[in-house]
């Protein structure tokens, strides 16, 4: 067993000491920070993976809206790279061209030589330049490294686009032990890319010390913003934040530390030295790390997001564990660029807990096997000047149970620079809606994207025992109000009958990625795009769960004006 994976054991078994009286009070365990989607690369069985499936030749090609799949119509096929899986999405718009954005995925390089499969996860954008009829995909390079995923986009205000990735040295056998920080820009848009440049170092644990060997430090669930307001001084400056899983280890015991770390850079390329952020709060109360801890140091975190709002002040948002019952989602802000931080504000509590197990004992909702986290996303409202309104997305289960999950998008809102905070429901549809993101339109318009099991089949929407989902988009004003609801897929998801992660679960995927992407252009369109199950894939063997197995997985998206 790596030490990746005894952490991961140890976080899974983290049961909690006490339980909220007003919230489930059947619920006995809690779940701790789980790490990425980067590492579900190993979902992947050898029988997932048949002859002519992915055999790519070249990684640089372009489709349009005349030459998708005709189920696809209405939405935008944006990946163009064979049958292999697509998932966790990220978008940016140009901010000075509504006909500009880029999309980036994972895209599993499934390779033959020989008789031998050689696979790898790699970080991909793909760029249209006419307002979405048509999309360049290309891979860029990413030697030293072997591995790139968890992809994040961000456009400056000249046109230049950042991907950040976490990216590994180690090859198709994993374990991905020790993930680094990396940032590639495109100065022409996304066309062509640079090679990757190290904000973090990944290391190793091969080194005794007092502990026993360590430390063994991973990265993970990076995100990167940029700030495009023109009034700051920090203006086109670049954050980027993630996850630093620390581990130490001595005989059988086990030490870590989570906590989140900001750097920051002018060019992409010279980027500051890592800062840890996550701070101290009288809200972490529970310390399970082993280690020695300062009172209320919030050092078990996971999912870090940063938002820039007018005149250069910087939020981020992540979920913290340090929680005797529910989690909760924390903010920090920085007023001078990101050089210093304050304290942690909690915006609210986050019922990441009391799901059903799907077969790799991961959370996951009723009828379905993929595996589910409360990811939450902040975004800045670009129409208050002072900077000091911004939100955080999230969906959790407070109003369901373990049998009959029922997950629902809030908002966290706060308009005095996240010094308090108000919830604002923004879905409460019975069956799950899930994985929202939220971004805010130039009048101030909220825009929430996120996967809907609502719409079902249409004998049933509300069937709980298929997992199958669409694409909902609410629109909602500054004060919380719903504009709209509709639905933006033009094809249903289906993701129990999956080609890609299933394998080992009859035909129902363990895997769509952890988040989704939605942005807002100068114009107030909406960008959405999300992990899509929705084509059918001829050409399987004829056992009965490869009959099943038919659906294939693609990053699809859509605009909405």
């Amino acid at each position: 067993m790596t030490r990746l994976h005894i952490l991961g054991a140890i976080l899974c078994s983290w049961t909690a000491q006490a339980v909220a009286a007003d919230r489930h009070p059947t619920e006995t365990v809690k779940h701790g920070p789980q790490t990425s989607g980067f590492f579900d690369f190993f979902k992947l069985q050898p029988s997932e993976v048949q002859d002519g499936v992915g055999n790519i030749g070249k990684f640089n090609c372009v489709i349009g809206s005349a030459d998708q799949p005709s189920e696809y119509a209405n939405n935008s096929l944006l990946d163009c790279d064979g049958e292999v899986p697509h998932n966790e999405t990220s978008i940016t718009v140009d901010p000075g061209n509504v006909d500009h954005a880029v999309g980036a995925y994972h895209s599993y390089v499934i390779q033959f030589k020989g008789a031998t499969t050689v696979t790898h996860v790699v970080s991909v954008p793909s760029v249209t330049t006419d307002g979405g009829t048509t999309w360049r995909e290309v891979l860029p390079p990413i030697t030293p490294y072997q591995f790139s995923g968890d992809p994040a986009v961000t456009f400056n205000t000249r046109g230049h686009v950042f991907l950040a990735s976490i990216a590994d040295h180690e090859g198709p056998g994993g374990p991905y032990s020790s993930p680094s920080v990396i940032v590639q820009r495109s100065l022409d848009g996304g066309q062509s890319w640079s090679g990757p440049v190290t904000v973090a170092r990944g290391e190793q644990a091969v080194t005794p010390n007092r502990f026993g060997f360590g430390p063994q430090v991973f990265n993970d669930k990076e995100f990167i913003a940029a700030d495009t307001a023109s009034a700051s001084r920090y203006n086109d400056r670049l954050y980027v934040t993630w996850s630093r899983f620390t581990q130490f280890f001595s005989g059988t015991q086990a030490f870590f530390k989570i906590p989140i770390q900001v750097a920051r850079s002018g060019d992409g390329v010279s980027w500051s030295a890592p800062q840890t952020i996550s701070g101290f709060s009288s809200n972490c109360s529970v310390h399970l790390s082993g280690l020695p801890s300062q009172p209320n140091e919030c050092d078990l975190n996971q999912d870090s997001y940063p938002t820039v709002a007018p005149r250069g002040r910087v939020y981020v948002s992540f979920e913290n564990f340090n929680t005797a019952a529910e989690n909760q989602i924390l903010v920090v802000r920085s007023d001078d660029g990101g050089q210093t931080w304050t304290a942690p504000s909690k915006a609210t509590d986050v019922f990441d807990v009391n799901f059903p197990s799907n077969v790799d004992a991961r959370d996951t909702l009723t009828g379905c096997q993929l595996r589910y986290g409360a990811v939450a996303n902040s975004a800045a409202d670009p129409s208050d000047p002072t900077g000091s309104t911004v939100y955080v997305a999230f969906a959790d289960n407070r109003n369901g149970t373990s049998t009959a999950t029922n997950t629902d998008v809030f908002l966290a809102k706060s308009t005095d620079a996240g010094a308090t905070w108000s919830l604002v429901a923004v879905d409460t549809a019975p069956n799950d809606q899930f994985y929202p993101w939220v971004a805010i339109g130039p009048s101030g318009t909220v825009n929430v994207g996120y996967m809907d099991r609502g719409y079902g089949n249409a004998s049933n929407p509300g069937d709980q025992t298929i997992c199958k989902y669409g694409f909902t988009l609410t629109r909602l004003t500054p004060g919380g109000i719903v504009i709209s609801r509709e639905r933006v897929d033009s094809g249903i998801s289906h993701a129990d009958q999956s080609r890609w992660f299933s394998s080992a679960a009859n035909a129902n995927t363990r895997f769509i990625g952890d988040y989704n992407g939605v942005a807002v252009d100068s114009l107030g369109g909406t960008w959405s795009l999300w992990t899509d199950h929705r084509n059918e894939i001829p050409g399987l063997s004829t056992t009965l769960v490869n009959q099943q197995r038919t659906h294939g997985q693609h990053a699809v998206g859509t605009i909405t004006p």
